[in-house]
């Protein structure tokens, strides 16, 4: 009898099973990665490191947006060579996300420099979006994808965010754009008539905006690395000069000089791209640089760090 029902169950439920599978193939591109975290870039950003860096990575670029989208590819290539690197960014992965989701990454790809570019925002107080993910965060890295399915299985969020990665992964003017290069760097190219005011206006954090915890956890993630013997670079990533006050360079100099007290000691290097002044043109909101930004971003950071190197 129980033989039968679970039977009958089964072929009853086949035509949805179907539909289902029918509706899904043409998508299949935009389904999303497993749901290990409640951060859709994060979940996206492991699955695609997984799929196209299996033997492990030379370079690792980590931290917020101010790596997925302001790093240049192409530039970072350039400037090392044949290496194989991997951006992996992820929106509101800050000072300290970086310290739940760097230790399973560095484990996984074994990098021999990492790069975080960061900025003021990185530091700003807020909850860790990633606290308590850690262990699923380990498992993501290295089980198959189908496992994290089935540990997080949600059907009505895959459905969902299937159809919204359509949009993520195409619209190169989507702020929340997502079709990475070969690399996993996904630079914004938003159109003037689209870019949000309320976005191209956000001032920088102001000092009691940051929150000292963020420096603490950033502390340990740059002791993690230095214990490896594994180099940290940091790229402090500018605003826009139609935002920046004196009362914010001043702020942001004394933000570099408390980064470069915890780095430098360890071997680490700070490059502050707010050295110099930056064109307002150059970005699609107040620190998200467009194409041309980024290019001469990565490539204003990088000539500096030959130099200080």
């Amino acid at each position: 009898m129980v033989r039968q029902f679970i039977l009958r169950c089964f072929l009853l439920g086949l035509p949805t099973l179907g539909m289902l599978v029918i509706y899904c193939l043409p998508q299949a591109r935009y389904f999303p990665a497993p749901r290990t975290t409640d951060n859709l870039s994060v979940n996206e950003k492991i699955a695609f490191a997984k799929d196209h860096f299996t033997k492990g990575v030379d370079l690792l670029a980590m931290g917020s947006s101010m790596t997925l989208n302001n790093l240049n590819s192409a530039e970072v290539m350039a400037h090392f060579g044949q290496v194989r690197y991997l951006n992996a960014g992820a929106w509101g992965t800050g000072a300290s996300e970086l310290e739940v989701l760097g230790p399973p990454l560095v484990e996984r790809f074994a990098p021999r420099m990492v790069i975080v570019s960061t900025n003021l925002m990185d530091f700003a107080e807020q909850a860790n979006i990633l606290a308590g993910d850690s262990m699923a965060l380990v498992r993501a890295v290295h089980e198959p994808a189908l496992f994290g399915y089935l540990r997080h299985w949600n059907a009505p969020y895959y459905l969902r965010e299937m159809e919204t990665n359509r949009i993520r992964f195409k619209d190169v003017g989507n702020y929340e754009y997502l079709g990475y290069d070969e690399h996993g760097g996904a630079t914004l190219s938003v159109p003037p008539e689209r870019i949000s005011q309320p976005r191209f206006d956000l001032a920088p954090p102001t000092a009691d905006e940051l929150a000292p915890e963020r420096y603490e956890a950033f502390t340990r993630f740059a002791q993690y690395l230095s214990d490896r013997s594994i180099q940290m670079v940091v790229f402090e990533s500018a605003f826009r000069d139609g935002v920046r006050t004196a009362g914010s360079d001043a702020l942001q100099e004394a933000h570099v000089a408390q980064l470069r007290s915890i780095i430098e000691p360890l071997g680490g290097v700070l490059i502050d791209a707010n050295q110099r002044h930056w064109d307002d043109s150059l970005f699609v909101d107040s620190s998200h640089f467009g194409p041309e930004g980024s290019k001469e971003y990565t490539a204003y950071c990088l000539a500096q760090l030959r130099v200080a190197r």
